[in-house]
Order: structure tokens, then sequence, then C-alpha cells
């Protein structure tokens, strides 16, 4: 094979050029579309590490995630501050490094081929670049995952101390980021048991998993609060088959599989007989990877059935897409060194076999029609949640509300404490952002720093509107529905702007609220 020859003749720089290169072109397909809306989850995150550490600590804990990517984060953002571009950078480049444990690993265990392959398809994951834009966790937890893979690898070939030591670390770092890593060591687990089997049972692996749960337990106490919290209610609807169908067609399509049109849909199934029969025909090579895919999807599934709280959410197991991405690349490598044994070349043929080259360039179109598709639906739908059916709009309301109130320098009030969270981080001194403490809903979890702090809040709005007694007021009113500002003596004077977003419907009213 042409891409096997390349490889070989160059192998040296390319061991160290490509995962740079491959790196380089993941933040560049994530950050040419960065400056998009933020919307709740990365409102919250902002706003969170605006307080100290002990703050952050304590607001973590009375939400459902654990603490280590808000602490990283809060330094991050003092390095190259507070923009929504620097902000989510962090996760793009933590994608990057996923890319470069993975390819380390499918090097190691694969070859440079297969190395270089499977960290293409990672880095033109539609999820993986998707979540690389979004100032969460995700892409922090992949890094993990991968590089733990990859130094649990070196800890059982090598039966070094170092290693296993350093594995310990990453699963409980693991567990700091975000809890659904846990059904990532389940795979390292099964994988072992079924590699290695009855040495996998001996007393000093076992010793080195006991090691992260003593690195984890000062999270523990954290751990179990939050899962009550979760098991008490959460917001996903319940496990199905359309949900799991989803996934799959999210992670090769960024679509919905109800969503799909006919000729996607062909495109989907071609994609997924494709990847099935390469992954019969190399399970044995693939048992990582398969386990990695497989187990975490089934985890979840179980999880989330009743009497549980339904936790599935596609992207908590991003690093499942990216295995799937990674076996993709894995098993077009076999099939070509399968093909290239079954039709080798003859020095003295009279005529060319092109059928190694040809099945192979078939199957690569195939797996690379789906990601490029994938990848123009992320940049067409921008931060569109599949799970609310929402897209996000508050910068470019704030942006035309501001632009539209001329030179007045207005204070904007935002309907709710949820709308607060998106539009104060687009605030200014020129145009600071409140909320009304009066009209807050809940108190407890995310919505707890607006609770026990004062930073945008006003708590006697009669006297806020004495001192200003022209305000912009900004929220979302129901559909049908017009905006209420919340006391009877102010009139809108001035509709600045009814955003809306074509592809949901969603839409935003700022109006300027007077004093009669």
């Amino acid at each position: 094979m042409y891409m096997r020859r390349f490889v070989e003749k160059y192998k040296r720089p390319l061991t160290l050029v490509a995962p740079a290169l491959i790196g380089a072109l993941y933040l560049i397909l994530c950050l040419v579309s960065v400056q998009q809306s933020i919307w709740f989850d990365e409102s919250y995150t902002a706003y969170l590490i605006r307080f100290d550490f002990g703050s952050i600590l304590k607001y973590t804990a009375a939400d459902v995630h654990p603490p280590l990517y808000y602490f990283l984060l809060k330094v991050w953002s003092m390095i190259f501050g507070y923009s929504d571009f620097a902000l989510r950078a962090m996760s793009a480049m933590f994608g990057a490094l996923a890319i470069l444990f993975a390819f380390l690993w499918l090097k190691y265990k694969y070859g440079k081929t297969a190395a270089i392959l499977g960290s293409l398809f990672l880095a033109l994951s539609p999820n993986f670049i998707r979540y690389g834009e979004e100032m969460r966790m995700y892409t922090l937890a992949v890094a993990i995952v991968f590089a733990a893979t990859y130094f649990l690898q070196l800890a059982i070939d090598n039966k070094s101390r170092k290693w296993w030591i350093i594995y310990a670390a990453l699963v409980a770092l693991g567990m700091y980021t975000h809890y659904f890593t846990a059904f990532a060591w389940m795979a390292h687990v099964a994988y072992l048991i079924v590699t290695y089997k009855k040495e996998f049972f001996t007393k000093k692996i076992f010793a080195w998993y006991l090691l992260s749960v003593v690195f984890y337990l000062p999270w523990l106490p954290g751990f179990l609060k939050q899962s009550s919290t979760v098991q008490g209610g959460f917001w996903i609807g319940a496990a199905s088959v359309s949900k799991v169908a989803n996934f799959f067609t999210e992670t090769a399509l960024y679509e919905r599989a109800s969503g799909t049109s006919n000729w996607l849909l062909v495109l989907f199934i071609a994609v997924s007989i494709l990847f099935v029969y390469l992954t019969v025909r190399y399970y044995k090579q693939l048992k990582m990877l398969l386990c990695m895919t497989l187990i975490p999807i089934i985890g979840l599934i179980l999880i989330s059935m009743p009497p549980l709280k339904s936790m599935f959410v596609p992207r908590y197991l991003l690093y499942s897409m990216g295995a799937i991405a990674m076996m993709t690349g894995v098993e077009l490598v076999l099939l070509a060194r399968e093909l290239t044994a079954k039709f080798p070349k003859r020095k003295k043929a009279k005529h060319t076999d092109y059928r190694p080259a040809a099945i192979f360039t078939v199957c690569l179109v195939v797996f690379l029609g789906s990601s490029i598709w994938g990848i123009s639906q992320v940049y067409a739908k921008t931060n569109y949640n599949f799970e609310t059916g929402s897209r996000p709009i508050a910068k470019e309301v704030f942006n035309d509300a501001v632009t539209l109130s001329g030179d007045e320098n207005l204070p904007i009030i935002a309907a709710t404490e949820w709308i607060y969270y998106d539009m104060s981080f687009y605030g200014s001194d020129e145009h600071p952002v409140y909320f009304i403490d009066e009209m807050t809903t809940n108190k407890f979890g995310s919505l707890l720093p607006l609770n026990d702090n004062d930073l945008g809040k006003i708590k006697d709005l009669d006297q806020f509107l004495e001192e200003h007694p022209r305000v912009i007021y900004l929220g979302q009113p129901s559909k049908g529905e017009e905006l209420e500002f919340p006391r009877e003596n102010f009139k809108q004077t001035d509709l600045l702007v009814m955003g809306h977003d074509d592809l949901t419907g969603n839409k935003f009213q700022a109006a300027i609220y007077e004093k009669e």
C-alpha cells in the first residue's frame, strides 16, 4: 500500500511531526468557530471561576460535578484572561493533548501507521470538535482517560512500579474531573480480565486500584453528597432505544437519528455496516478499544434505568466516541495489512493489481465522508444542545441591545437568574448586568453562588429603580407572550431587539423600560 510505504520511508520524522500536525489541525477546527454564544453550563463555569478556590470547592460540592476542571480553568483564566475565546481554548488544548496520548498508545500497540490514522480520525470526530469548543470538562476527561490507557499498557508490559503509580494517579484525577470516567476504568478492568485472566487477580494489580481510591478519599464525601442530589431529581429523560440510536448517529454524523434525512441515513447505514464488519473481523486486536466503547455505553444505560434517575447524555461518554474514531483508523490499517498480504505485489506481473488500493480507498472515503459531514453540522449548529433542543443566542442579543440603546450606559436586568448567568458574562462597566433577588426560584445547586454573593444581585428592586429610572430588561418570553416588567409603574418605551434563532425558534426580548 502507498500509505504504508510512505510511512516506512519517513517513519522517524513522522513520529515527531504527525501528532503535532494532527493536534494543530484539531485546534484549528475547534477554534475557528469558538466565538459562538455561551450556554448555561458554560456561563455557570465562567461565573464560578470568578471566586476564590475555597468558594469554587464549596459551590462545586453543591452541584453535580467534581472540582478539578474548575480549579484548572481558574488558573488558566489568571494567565490568559477571561474572554470566551481564552476560556474555551483550554478545552481545545486538552483535546489536542488527548490526541497526543491517543497517538502514543496506538503507536505502542499497533504501530506508526495505525497511530497516524487513528489519531487523525479522532481529530476529525464531530463531537470531539464540538466539545473542544466548550468551556466544560469533557476534553480534559478524555485526555486523562487516554493517558491512563497508555500508561496502563506500559505498566502491564514493563511491570514497572512507576507506570502503575502514574496510572493510579490518573484514575483518581479522572474521578476528580468527571464521574463517568469510572466506566473507562471498568473497561480497563474488563480488558485486563479478558486478556490476562488469572494474572489480573493478583494482589499487586488490585493494590494499584486501591491506591487510586486512596488518592480519591478527600473528595469521597462530596461525591456521596452529589450522588444523593442527582437521585433526588435530575433533568435528563429516561434512557430508551432512540437515545442509544442517537448516540451513534451523533457520533458519526452529528445528527439525531429521528432527524436524519434519507440520504444521510443511507450513509450512516453504510458506515455502520462497514464498521461492524471490520470490528468483528479484527476483534481480537481491538479488545481494549472495544471495551472502552461498549462497556461505558452499557454501563450508562444500566444506571439510567428505573428506579434510578436517567443520566444518559452522549457527551458524558466523549471518550467512548473517541474510542470509536480511533478504532476506525486502526481497522483501516489492519484491513490494509490484510489486503497487502492477500494481494502481494509481483515484480514481474504484467498488470498492477489495484484491488487492495481500491478497497482501502472506498472504506476510507466512506468513513471520511461521515466525519466531514458531521464537522459541517457542528459548524452549522454551533453549540446546539440535542437534549434540550435549544441553541443560545445570548451574545448576539446582548450586543444588539447595547448597540441599539446608544450611549446611555443603561444597566441591564435579566428576567431570570438563568438568563443572568448567560448575560453577565458579556456585561461590562458601561453596561452592567443584574438579576433580581426576589425572583430567584432555586437557592441550591448551580444557583447557590447567586444566593451567597451580592455580585450582580439587586436586593431591593424599588430602591434600585429609584436610582435607575431607565433600564434595559432582557429575557425569554413564552411563545405568543410579551415580556412583563416586575413593576407596574415602569412601561416599555423602546423595543431594542427581538432575537430569534431560526434553527430552534428560541427568542430573546430586550427592551428599555422607563418610570412613568
